[in-house]
């Protein structure tokens, strides 16, 4: 039921929450806490729209990537382009951004139109940069990937060629060869 298309248009953090323990904390007379995993959904472009809440099994299947940060330790980060790292934004359209929750190309990119006039003028020509800019990338990582695995062959290729060279003279060095036959004068 995993939907990684879904995980990538919202920011996902799953995080331990302590969370009071009503009928043990009466019978110790003391409060009694544990930590219960929480998860929190925002919603890039929309700050009025968090989601806040005990995880459910549900979460875990929904968000397995999160889940699987949360299991490993991992602080949640976002997964993506950072708008910062992104050379046709501004510092200003950054900072306007991540305050609508919005931090990376791909979440800019998935924005609806509403959120993009919520967060104001420019912003829907940025997603569509945005959109463009993955778009390219996309289409461009076949010929990227391609390229790198040649060059490890070559590199491959090129260490293999030494180590035969150097076989072949070390082989060499140890033939004993045909001794020469001394002519005496006479």
């Amino acid at each position: 039921m995993s939907n990684p298309h879904l995980e990538s248009h919202v920011f996902v953090s799953i995080y331990s929450d302590a969370v009071e323990l009503k009928s043990e904390s009466e019978k110790a007379g003391r409060p009694i806490f544990k930590d219960i995993p929480h998860i929190r959904i925002t919603i890039p472009g929309d700050t009025n729209n968090i989601i806040e809440r005990k995880l459910s099994e549900q979460d875990k299947q929904k968000y397995p990537q999160a889940w699987a940060e949360f299991q490993r330790g991992e602080s949640s980060g976002f997964t993506g382009t950072p708008l910062e790292q992104w050379p046709q934004i501004t510092r200003s359209q950054v900072k306007e951004s991540k305050y609508f929750e919005c931090h990376t190309v791909e979440q800019l990119a998935g924005l609806t139109d509403a959120h993009c006039q919520k967060m104001g003028m420019g912003f829907r020509e940025l997603r569509e940069k945005a959109k463009a800019y993955l778009g390219v990338a996309e289409s461009t990582a076949a010929a990227t990937a391609q390229a790198l695995e040649n060059e490890r062959l070559r590199q491959e290729m090129a260490e293999l060629r030494a180590m035969i060279a150097g076989k072949n003279e070390i082989e060499a060095e140890k033939k004993p060869g045909r001794q020469r036959k001394e002519t005496a004068e006479t």
